[in-house]
């Protein structure tokens, strides 16, 4: 998805947000012989957009999300999300399961009318302008829950019995909250060290070597950035 420029690495994640249709989309693969001319990875400044705004990690209710800096996981320099409070989560949460706060929360998920058209605009095109654009995400209130658009259905399972929930994923916006820097305890499991595809391997994941292998990667962040300089390409 980078390579064909569809987006660039978000906050949130592993997710490659694109200027237009924000982190909202899934990605198929064609296999063709048609001669094409290969796009290019874009810059529409998310990296500096994601750096300043923290509105997904702010409302993630698992606190999965990173507050800090970036690591370099598996060669890529990427916020690394937390993955077992991710699942833990959105799998076995005894309010419902499945969640999705950080793709709502986004301010680049936004129905396209035109006054957000024109703030997406401001954001590629004027970098001065981001920091008040998040500020007006907040105080537009965007994000909020809108009961008349609900599309989802929650269930839950007690005592053997398929009941609905009270309260599921019913959380508002959490303005006045902030995760302080260094107090996030989000780790991160290397992909050699995470259950096999075929499920032939299902270990449960140590979350004390997950921190430890954080500050792993951090450092080797770091380190790369020390050897060669600012200048060292994200593979974004």
């Amino acid at each position: 998805m980078l390579r064909a420029g569809l987006g660039e690495m978000s906050r949130i994640g592993e997710l490659a947000l694109n200027p237009f249709i924000g982190p909202r989309h899934k990605t198929s693969v064609i296999t063709t012989n048609l001669p094409l001319v290969p796009d290019k990875p874009i810059d529409f400044g998310l990296q500096d957009f994601c750096n300043k705004c923290r509105k997904c990690a702010r409302e993630c209710p698992a606190q999965a999300i990173p507050f800090g800096d970036k690591v370099l996981y598996n060669g890529y320099e990427i916020w690394k999300p937390d993955v077992e409070k991710c699942t833990k989560y959105r799998v076995t949460n005894p309010k419902g399961s499945s969640c999705g706060r950080c793709m709502k929360m986004c301010p680049w998920n936004k129905e396209g009318l035109m006054t957000h058209r024109l703030a997406m605009w401001l954001a590629i095109k004027v970098p001065a302008s981001r920091r008040l654009l998040i500020w007006r995400d907040d105080v537009m209130r965007y994000g909020r829950r809108n009961p008349i658009k609900r599309w989802w259905l929650d269930l839950e399972i007690v005592k053997g019995r398929v009941v609905k929930p009270e309260g599921s994923n019913e959380r508002d916006l959490h303005l006045d909250r902030e995760m302080p820097a260094g107090n996030e305890k989000v780790a991160v499991f290397p992909w050699e060290k995470l259950p096999t595809a075929d499920m032939k391997r299902t270990v449960p994941v140590d979350r004390k070597q997950g921190l430890a292998d954080r500050e792993a990667a951090e450092q080797a962040l770091r380190a790369l950035k020390a050897t060669v300089g600012h200048g060292v390409p994200d593979r974004r």
